[in-house]
């Protein structure tokens, strides 16, 4: 009877929704005033009680299938794309502690309402979780992981973006490491300023915009499929540049995209080192300038010359630091996951287990092989690097534990692993 009743209710309840519409405004108005807190209450329980449950579930999951090792773990939203990756030495715990936080106040408390499934990965050390870690926020770029960018955020890079007229900015090394646009690197720099002063000299000499990239392009190609009285064509100047002869005009029609591009090679060739033909023009300039006892010019353009100077003494030491990481990293892992890692210009090239004889040789084998520098400045992974360089500069017993080769790595770890055990087969009671 129960069941007839419930049935009843809830055939009359469909009837008089479908009824409601048809009623006077001052019935629905008094119909909508006697229900308008249970119907709150039963939106309130879709939108809460439904993402709970989720994270019950998900709590439930972490609980079963993790352990505390080492490792990296995904969040995956309800269609598989990567919300967070994250790692921890004891990836259990952590998870766990995503569950224990106040909701909607923190972050990571809304990250798990988002969350459709998470993933794990154990690894046999914090180093390789770290550079798991990197490599997966590189490829995925997580939306979550803005964070995660903060050892970045202190650092300035030089960027060459795609397209029709390119330009030389200066953004964040965080930024510039996150963008889709697969733009070329020049860095890292600590100080933004300096860079601005030789980029502003490097494209007055070689002609190259400064504009926003609002700014639309319009090359003199275009003359080839249009007649000179085409819009493009008759576009006046958008900047004082242009008319002082600074720039060379992509947006009004007034260079090629050929002739933009051998500048733009000139600017890359500047940058990594292989043409000084700017700083050579700027001394000619301010001696001419001297010998027509035009002071104040020569004292300008001397302002300039320097500006290039100083952004060339940063490069140089750009480029020390890339060539320098160069060696083999010997690390101790979990359940004698001993690994190897070949780095090379700052570069994780390759790994190999230990234990694993044919990986080893393999390593060996990639060790010999001559690996071409970094182009100038130029790095593709900055954020490789600079973990590199953090881990090994808080971690100072990790030095004694490189080496230049692959056999001389392998030595090492045996001498720190038989210093881990003091005591000897032998020695055992």
């Amino acid at each position: 009877m129960d069941a007839a009743r419930s049935s009843a209710r809830g055939v009359s309840t469909e009837l008089a929704g479908a009824l409601l519409p048809s009623l006077p405004r001052s019935a629905r108005s008094a119909r909508s005033a006697r229900t308008k807190k249970p119907a709150l209450a039963t939106q309130l329980d879709l939108a809460v009680s439904t993402p709970d449950a989720d994270v019950a579930r998900l709590r439930a999951q972490v609980r079963e299938s993790t352990r505390n090792v080492p490792g990296v773990y995904l969040m995956r939203g309800a269609h598989g794309e990567v919300l967070y990756v994250g790692k921890s030495t004891q990836v259990r715990t952590r998870l766990l502690s995503y569950f224990r936080l106040p909701w909607p106040e923190h972050r990571h408390a809304r990250l798990l309402r988002e969350t459709a499934r998470i993933e794990w990965e154990p690894l046999p050390s914090e180093f390789a979780a770290l550079l798991r870690e990197v490599r997966l926020i590189r490829a995925h770029l997580p939306r979550y992981n803005v964070r995660s960018a903060r050892p970045l955020d202190k650092w300035w890079v030089i960027t060459i973006a795609k397209g029709p007229a390119p330009r030389l900015r200066i953004q964040k090394a965080s930024a510039a490491a996150r963008s889709r646009d697969g733009a070329q690197m020049v860095g890292p720099f600590a100080s933004r300023r300096p860079l601005q002063d030789a980029l502003r000299v490097l494209n007055d000499a070689l002609g190259l915009r400064d504009c926003s990239d609002r700014v639309r392009m319009h090359m003199h190609d275009v003359a080839e499929l249009f007649e000179d009285t085409h819009p493009a064509m008759q576009r006046t100047p958008g900047c004082h540049r242009h008319e002082t002869k600074r720039c060379l005009g992509p947006c009004v029609g007034a260079t090629s995209a050929y002739e933009y591009r051998t500048q733009l090679s000139r600017a890359r060739a500047v940058l990594e080192g292989r043409d000084d033909a700017p700083q050579q023009q700027l001394v000619r300039e301010m001696a001419a300038a001297s010998a027509a006892l035009s002071y104040e010019r020569a004292g300008w353009l001397r302002d300039r010359l320097t500006s290039l100077q100083e952004l060339e003494a940063q490069l140089a030491r750009v480029r020390e630091a890339l060539t320098r990481p160069s060696f083999v990293y010997a690390v101790p892992g979990r359940d004698t996951d001993d690994r190897l890692y070949l780095v090379r210009h700052g570069r994780v090239m390759a790994e190999a287990r230990c234990r694993d004889p044919h990986a080893v040789n393999a390593l060996q084998e990639m060790e010999q092989r001559a690996v071409q520098p970094p182009t100038g400045a130029m790095v593709e992974q900055l954020d490789e690097l600079l973990l590199l360089e953090s881990w090994f500069r808080g971690r100072n017993g990790e030095t004694a534990l490189t080496a230049d080769t692959v056999v001389g790595a392998l030595e090492k770890l045996a001498v720190h692993l038989r210093e881990r055990l003091p005591l000897s087969l032998g020695e055992l009671p």
